[in-house]
């Protein structure tokens, strides 16, 4: 196994370091158009791939057995078990239940086929970049020396953080400062949340490709849309699927997502 003989400020300041080398990546190029400009979005789509691909380097370089590739991948969540990528993302739909019918009810479609470029990277790009990054490169840094539940807590608010760029874009569009402030803070709130999911299915399952899997269903859902259930034809049957599908999450996230089922280096 890969050892990072790193003091916790040291792993803090790498862990930060990584993140903000993700999100300056993005502006390297002029911005003259919108974030969903296609212009913008293949900019930004090499970008990601490319620090995605320079950040297991950056491991490897802080690492103190810099030949022991295979265990670095081990680390940061190469593995083969079909249940750890399975397990998050059947989570992710069981909990998504609610927002499933309401999209049903409704007639929407979850999709937008016509814009191909954006469904890439909402769907693959983002998720496979994001989730490589900061839960398969920033676990192995944090986890020696703040443990378990100090990834669990922190290493999410990186990723939540990240986010935040995005106000830059929401006030050159005519938002307001309060409406900006508000937006990125739940967002912030929401992906931080999400994060803390996200790295706990890594630390369990010991595999970063259910975070995946789960990341690119939930940038698929978005977040469900609460004040649309009143004005649901069945209303009354999407509450029941809201509280069934966070009920069924609860009781089966700590019976699915155990130590006990997998070979997680971290368990």
């Amino acid at each position: 196994m890969v050892d990072f003989n790193l003091s916790a400020s040291t792993s803090l300041i790498a862990s930060l370091s990584i993140s903000i080398l993700f999100v300056a990546a993005l502006y390297i190029w002029p911005q003259r158009f919108s974030r969903n400009h296609p212009t913008c979005i293949k900019q930004r789509i090499v970008s990601a791939v490319l620090v995605s691909c320079v950040s297991p380097v950056l491991l490897l370089l802080l690492a103190s057995d810099r030949e022991n590739i295979p265990g670095l991948l081990t680390l940061i969540g190469i593995s083969s078990d079909i249940r750890g990528a399975a397990v998050p993302l059947v989570l992710s739909v069981i909990l998504f239940a609610g927002p499933l019918l309401q999209y049903y009810l409704d007639d929407q479609s979850l999709i937008d086929y016509d814009n191909k470029l954006m469904l890439a990277r909402n769907l693959i790009v983002a998720p496979l970049t994001e989730e490589i990054v900061f839960r398969g490169c920033l676990t192995p840094l944090l986890y020696p020396t703040i443990g378990w539940w100090g990834v669990v807590t922190l290493q999410p608010l990186f990723f939540g953080v990240a986010h935040l760029h995005h106000a830059v874009e929401l006030y050159r569009g005519g938002a307001s400062i309060l409406q900006v402030i508000i937006s990125k803070l739940f967002q912030t709130a929401y992906t931080s949340v999400f994060g803390a999911f996200s790295c706990y299915s890594l630390l369990v399952t010991g595999s970063v490709f259910g975070a995946i899997l789960a990341h690119s269903f939930c940038n698929m859902m978005g977040f469900p849309d609460f004040f649309g259930v009143p004005h649901s034809p069945r209303p009354v049957l999407v509450i029941v699927a809201y509280v069934a599908g966070l009920t069924i999450f609860c009781a089966c996230m700590p019976r699915l997502l155990s130590c006990e089922l997998y070979s997680s280096p971290y368990c």
